[in-house]
């Protein structure tokens, strides 16, 4: 992943076309319409999801001509010419910068600003740092570089990650006990 697409928080994946006009139905990752920063006439950034996409593996900047929200959340990106246009493009993903999304609010953040944030044990002590956080469809993971170079994965869960300190900008984890 490059630097750019790092700066990237995907929103949602494109993986089928709607009609014959080159409408994309998307796959919201957040699946409340109502809470979507989505709108017609945004700048969208469009990367490919698999190498059977014909969308530039740097990314392409992208116009929201039509958007409806609905029992499915149906776009058209301005300049698609038609159904085969947008079939040569799938699957993608779309992306938006940081800096679209509405400030989180007091004592909230956001779980892509959590990325480099330190991990330490109930104690305060640092253990490692969050790398990265993924979704299972059921919750999410949380993947911490260790002090040790290891990198774990847990679900994120009060069991495991009790408090997250917004003020010192750290996470608490409560190392899991491993017996055999």
């Amino acid at each position: 992943m490059s630097k750019e697409q790092d700066k990237m928080i995907k929103i949602a994946n494109v993986f089928h076309p709607h009609g014959i006009k080159g409408e994309a139905e998307l796959r919201l990752l957040n699946d409340n319409h109502e809470d979507s920063i989505l709108e017609e006439g945004m700048t969208v950034y469009l990367y490919p999801a698999s190498e059977k996409s014909q969308v530039s593996k740097g990314g392409e900047e992208w116009l929201i001509q039509k958007l409806r929200f609905g029992n499915k959340v149906i776009c058209y990106f301005e300049g698609i010419k038609d159904r085969t246009h947008l079939e040569s493009m799938l699957p993608f993903e779309v992306r938006v910068p940081r800096e679209a999304f509405p400030e989180a609010g007091e004592d909230k953040v956001y779980l892509v600003d959590l990325i480099d944030w330190d991990v330490v044990n109930p104690n305060g002590d640092k253990i490692g740092t969050l790398e990265s956080f993924s979704d299972n469809g059921m919750q999410y993971l949380f993947d911490v570089r260790l002090s040790d170079g290891s990198l774990i994965t847990l679900p994120y869960v009060d069991a495991f990650f009790p408090k997250i300190d917004t003020e010192n900008k750290n996470i608490v984890m409560i190392h899991p006990e491993y017996t055999e």
